[in-house]
């Protein structure tokens, strides 16, 4: 079984759609799920508090796709609100290759119509973006902007995703979008989008999404299971847990790290 992260309350009008990633009630009542805010996920064993929070895995491998509860369910919940944004002949941006951006390429390849450029500031990921499906990848530096133009006619792209969530990825975002496009913002590296006549281009809207629905997280699994997306895993045991937490914050780690118990 995979376990669904963000916990709500079960009875909210978010949550009765399987939406609890935007329970209205979570931080009133003090909901802080295991790993997220409360420990007990990082173990040998898991409480679940209620079975709706489980999804089969079926013959899918629980070390290969443990991430994508995370990894591949933020993107996809990204992508799946600006589809109508990503029709054929239409440009994505992803704005890091790294953990959730390698596994957010292969998900705009897999359904939408788009062409993808992915940027990082590591020459490793972007060799990673490109083997994942990436049709450009070009370093997320101050010749980022004029390169997506070009590659754009000048247009820019339909949509943005920053995975990042920096201030400075988030400057290449606002200059890179289409009139009428959109700029998700998934990452949390503390930066604010200004968005207004005077900051973004006309009828660009810029969204916050958290996490996804446990339908969509079915549906992951599903694009998992068809071998449409994968995610690039680190193994590691729990003694190594510490050297991939050292790893994840030197940007140094290949996809995600996965700490399996009894390795």
């Amino acid at each position: 079984m995979a376990v669904y992260g963000p916990w709500g309350c079960g009875q909210c009008h978010a949550c009765a759609r399987g939406a609890e990633n935007y329970c209205t009630r979570a931080a009133a009542l003090g909901i802080a799920p295991p790993g997220l805010g409360a420990p007990g996920a990082l173990a040998e064993y898991l409480i679940v508090d209620d079975v709706r929070h489980l999804v089969p895995l079926g013959d899918l491998d629980p070390v290969a796709s443990v991430s994508l509860t995370d990894a591949g369910l933020t993107p996809y919940h990204a992508i799946v609100s600006s589809l109508a944004a990503l029709p054929a002949g239409s440009t994505a941006v992803v704005i890091g290759a790294g953990g959730l951006g390698h596994v957010a390429i292969q998900i705009l390849r897999a359904i939408t119509g788009a062409t993808v450029i992915a940027l990082d500031v590591n020459e490793e990921k972007l060799m990673l973006a490109r083997q994942v499906g990436a049709h450009h990848a070009i370093p997320s530096d101050d010749s980022a902007v004029e390169a997506i133009r070009a590659l754009t006619g000048g247009v820019g792209a339909q949509a943005v995703f920053d995975i990042v969530g920096a201030p400075a990825t988030l400057e290449i975002a606002r200059q890179t979008v289409a009139i009428d496009g959109v700029v998700q913002i998934v990452g949390i590296g503390g930066g604010v989008l200004p968005t207004g006549f005077f900051s973004t281009p006309f009828g660009v809207s810029v969204r916050a999404p958290y996490w996804g629905t446990r339908t969509e997280l079915m549906e992951v699994l599903d694009l998992a299971r068809s071998g449409a997306i994968h995610v690039e895993v680190e193994r590691y045991s729990m003694d190594q847990a510490p050297e991939a937490y050292r790893k994840l914050h030197d940007g140094t780690l290949r996809g995600r790290a996965v700490v399996v118990p009894g390795d």
